[in-house]
């Protein structure tokens, strides 16, 4: 698995697909915790900043043969920020401590680009034809930004394992690490019906992994709430603070702290959308406590949907431990308030579904 050293840039730049990606400004490298860095100020002054997407933010990223250009940069890696929506360009990440077997089965799986990852893990990159994308699984490449395989849990629903693999479709980034399989032909979907079949075959199990989630997003978007105004004044800030302030937050800032990362076999974001899904639980209870009681009912009453995916915000942020994507935006929102709003739309959701179950039985 470590017979395949990094190639030259220029080799990398002429397997077919990624030749095809090179124009596209999406491009940039990764730190040694495999943060994209702001590739403009890095061509420019040879600092490193992260890479930050963001409104009022000039583009961080480039062109790859821009970073080709730079001699300087001859040895390090490239990554590329995924979009499918656009080009139907997806990667399969293989995590270093999957099974040899999986590892071989992506190692020989027909990609138009392969190699293996910095500790040991396998990366493919694939264009997926159009013919083969169809209203079951269209909404993977539009939608989706990763899928991640599911993992068995225990008895208190942590994960038992990390996940072996994951799909990257949109909006995240492939870090390569140029140790390309050489030797390997590139697939082509266009004449070799085997490859087709083998990826089609691969685009149905994941649908199929993927469908309870599905599922669940689906729900969740009924209750969507509008957060396209990001501050708020102080005064309802105040009132946001005073509601959290109540007693009857106790349990909930105490079961926020009590998961770590760990616990969800290193996944950060994970272990950040569970937290997310907890705090909101006590947030929607306590509201409706709030509004049967008379001493608080006024201030209940004062407090939006979209104030309440606030309160889940604030809690979050002094629940879990700082990180550098919290600098990232998502859909115009700092990540962790992308996070708490998914919280409350999904938490809400699931308050109405078990009502609904209640009433029909």
């Amino acid at each position: 698995m470590n017979t395949y050293p990094m190639v030259h840039p220029l080799l990398f730049s002429q397997n077919p697909l990624i030749t095809k990606l090179s124009a596209d400004p999406n491009w940039t490298v990764s730190d040694n915790e495999k943060r994209p860095v702001n590739a403009k100020v890095l061509l420019e002054t040879y600092e490193v900043y992260n890479a930050k997407l963001g409104e009022n933010k000039e583009w961080p990223l480039v062109t790859l043969p821009e970073l080709d250009a730079d001699e300087n940069l001859e040895c390090v890696n490239r990554a590329y920020r995924l979009r499918a929506r656009e080009n139907r360009v997806i990667a399969i990440d293989v995590e270093p401590i999957a099974p040899d077997w999986m590892k071989h089965q992506v190692l020989h799986f027909p990609a138009q680009y392969t190699e293996l990852s910095k500790n040991g893990g396998v990366h493919a990159l694939i264009l997926v034809p159009e013919y083969l994308i169809n209203d079951d699984n269209r909404y993977l490449f539009d939608d989706l930004s990763v899928f991640k395989e599911p993992v068995p849990k225990d008895k208190n629903g942590k994960d038992m394992r990390s996940a072996y693999f994951e799909v990257i479709f949109n909006d995240h980034y492939l870090t390569f690490t140029k140790r390309m399989l050489t030797g390997k032909p590139c697939a082509d979907y266009e004449n070799d019906p085997v490859a087709v079949q083998i990826l089609e075959s691969f685009l149905i199990k994941i649908f199929e992994m993927d469908y309870k989630k599905k599922a669940e997003r689906e729900i969740a978007r009924q209750y969507r709430i509008d957060m396209i105004d990001r501050e708020l004044d102080e005064q309802k800030q105040a009132d946001i603070r005073l509601f959290l302030d109540m007693e009857i937050f106790d349990k909930a800032r105490a079961k926020s702290i009590e998961r770590k990362t760990h616990d969800f076999g290193g996944d950060a974001s994970r272990y950040e959308m569970s937290v997310a899904n907890g705090i909101a639980f006590y947030v929607i209870r306590n509201h409706n406590i709030a509004l049967d009681t008379d001493s608080t009912r006024e201030l209940a009453e004062s407090l939006s949907e979209k104030d309440l995916a606030y309160a889940i915000y604030l809690m979050l942020q002094g629940a879990v431990p700082p990180r550098e994507k919290h600098d990232e935006y998502r859909n115009d929102m700092p990540w962790l308030l992308f996070t708490s709003k998914r919280a409350y739309e999904y938490v809400k959701a699931k308050n109405d579904q078990r009502k609904t179950h209640r009433s029909k039985s």
